[in-house]
């Protein structure tokens, strides 16, 4: 989409924010309730079942954090992202609190991580990622991981596994740090309060943001697009020789 659709002047800096997240969001829309449906549904009843048995059963923490978090960060809002959610929720309605604190850990890392990493390494970031970076502090704050996705979008085949890995370890570590749901979980950054040990639930989201923005930083240049937009522009330039 960035690469075939242009707009002019200042409405191209809404791609990475408006457009692409629109149209992929619409995408996702449209194929998980006309085509994957009955699908989804049975994958979602199978989904609460199983880690409701986990947590019923004190299988390690670590693991469902591990699995809940790399869900979360595989495809940012899409079908796999909100198949955990759903399952969060409808556990925490059956009176199971703990997987919605490593859901909502989850959640604040990818568009937190971006942002950090528009601050840390600004030029590997085009203008209009590192624009975006600002919004990305409240997205992250809040808990939107859509936030992250027009940073993924540069590189799907890379990122999309860095953002999986970074929210399972960010989960993991508030599972392994010891969070405990002492009433349903409130999501966001301030969702601390409603946990014990409240401070794990932080440090978790800091150390799989810090993992992720490092990683992303490192293995892609999020400034390739505006190169070939501006290789492509000098190849069009039409050069007169009047004499």
């Amino acid at each position: 989409v960035a690469e075939h659709v242009h707009l002019p002047g200042a409405f191209q800096t809404t791609m990475p924010l408006v457009i692409i997240p629109f149209i992929t969001t619409g995408l996702c829309a449209v194929i998980m309730g006309g085509v994957l449906g009955d699908v989804l549904a049975a994958f979602n009843t199978a989904l609460v079942n199983w880690v409701g048995e986990m947590c019923k059963s004190s299988t390690n923490g670590v693991i469902i954090a591990a699995i809940l978090g790399a869900m979360i960060g595989s495809d940012l809002g899409g079908p796999i992202n909100k198949s955990a959610w759903m399952a969060g929720n409808a556990l925490m309605a059956s009176g199971i609190w703990q997987p919605n604190i490593y859901i909502n850990c989850a959640i604040l890392i990818p568009p937190l991580a971006y942002a950090i990493a528009t601050v840390v390494r600004k030029k590997r970031f085009s203008a209009a990622l590192r624009e975006s970076g600002k919004g990305n502090w409240v997205m992250g704050f809040l808990g939107i991981t859509e936030g992250a996705i027009p940073y993924t979008m540069i590189n799907p085949a890379k990122l999309i596994p860095i953002n999986m890995f970074g929210c399972a370890l960010g989960a993991s570590v508030t599972a392994l740090l010891g969070a405990q749901a002492i009433m349903p979980p409130v999501g966001g950054m301030y969702g601390f309060i409603s946990i014990g040990n409240g401070w794990a639930y932080l440090a978790g989201i800091l150390v799989g943001a810090i993992t992720l923005a490092v990683l992303a930083v490192t293995f892609v240049d999020f400034t390739a697009l505006d190169k070939k937009e501006e290789e492509s522009g000098s190849e069009d330039e039409i050069f007169l020789d009047i004499e």
